[in-house]
């Protein structure tokens, strides 16, 4: 990725601001969708943010409420502690909402962070805090970074930032992992290293399996096989009704498919014995290419959930329906479902 031209991006923001133009050559597009979207919700970019200081029993009940996912991202936290310390900067946790549940790395940083709010319990969507990357992040459902005065608020361009967000198996935003830093740092290089970090989250939701499912793992690669590129799809009934980003992407497809999307429509059932079965060792799809494969059986349920599948849908129906504001049509283009599945669901 090319470094961030700060000249570029003042121009980029008088054009917006003052002019009420479009910058589209200026700036990247999603920070530009992100000012449109901010701008559209009244957002004054020459103000200071709208932030509320958390109570220590607000943090609290944050962190009880969402102890499974900072669990499951322990690990990741943990390792890259040093490499935010070497960048003068801090590693962010946050819910699906956008609201900090852990920040370590430089204690000095951290405390001018603290001053822009980059804190536990501060609520960092864009709706609050404008274009930031991890608001950003949930609002593209993809990696961002946010260089200095690409964030909305004029406050905001002391930072630069890289978000990825979590997803988990159904497609719903679980949480972000970000890294922020000094503005003199760029965030565009930092993106590679959260991208390899929540892999290696969302590969462990799917440790424990699923109840009543059948979990494949392939690759092209076999030694690629348990590591966390490889590609997962869960069938139930030889239906697709879980995944992760690598193994819809090693397919061709996208969220959409899960619930509907069969296993013979994916792979040649002539040279997998008939079906998903258990004991294959390789896989060949409709075009020719041929996977190294593992299938799994029935699991006890996935990290972060407990139960039946069904289960793990309706809380990330709930998940998408709180980020939102229990707008239902929001939190169902957010997830890639109809409006009538989250009154299903929900109702």
């Amino acid at each position: 990725m090319t470094q961030t031209d700060p000249a570029r991006v003042e121009a980029a923001r008088k054009a917006f601001f003052e002019q009420r133009s479009l910058p589209v050559d200026q700036v990247g597009h999603a920070i530009l969708r992100s000012w449109i979207r901010c701008a559209d919700m009244g957002l004054n970019a020459a103000a200071d943010p709208r932030t509320e200081a958390p109570s220590v029993t607000d943090v609290r009940q944050l962190h009880e409420k969402h102890e499974a996912l900072r669990r499951i991202s322990r690990p990741e936290l943990d390792a890259l502690h040093a490499e935010a310390r070497e960048l003068s900067g801090i590693v962010i946790l946050t819910n699906a909402r956008g609201e900090i549940l852990d920040a370590v790395g430089d204690a000095g940083f951290a405390g001018k962070a603290a001053e822009v709010a980059l804190r536990p319990g501060v609520l960092w969507s864009e709706d609050g805090t404008g274009t930031n990357a991890i608001g950003t992040a949930i609002a593209e459902r993809r990696p961002v970074a946010v260089n200095g005065a690409e964030h909305y608020f004029q406050a905001h361009k002391v930072l630069s930032c890289a978000a990825t967000p979590i997803i988990d198996p159904r497609g719903a935003v679980l949480g972000v992992l970000d890294i922020s830093t000094p503005a003199s740092v760029q965030g565009a290089h930092m993106l590679g290293l959260m991208r390899l970090a929540v892999e290696q989250i969302e590969h462990r939701l799917f440790r424990e399996g699923f109840e009543a499912c059948q979990t494949l793992r392939f690759h092209s690669d076999s030694s690629l096989l348990g590591a966390a590129r490889e590609g997962i799809l869960v069938f139930r009934d030889n239906v697709v009704v879980a995944a992760n980003r690598r193994g819809l992407s090693l397919m061709g497809r996208n969220w959409d498919d899960l619930d509907r999307l069969r296993f013979d429509e994916l792979f040649d059932v002539t040279t997998a014995g008939g079906g998903l079965n258990p004991g294959a060792s390789q896989l060949r799809d409709h075009e020719g290419r041929v996977y190294h494969a593992r299938c799994d059986g029935d699991g006890a349920g996935p990290v972060l959930a407990e139960g039946r599948l069904d289960d793990v849908e309706t809380a990330a129906i709930r998940r998408a329906l709180e980020a939102h504001g229990g707008n239902v049509s929001a939190a169902a283009r957010a997830l890639g479902i109809h409006r009538s599945t989250i009154y299903r669901k929900t109702v």
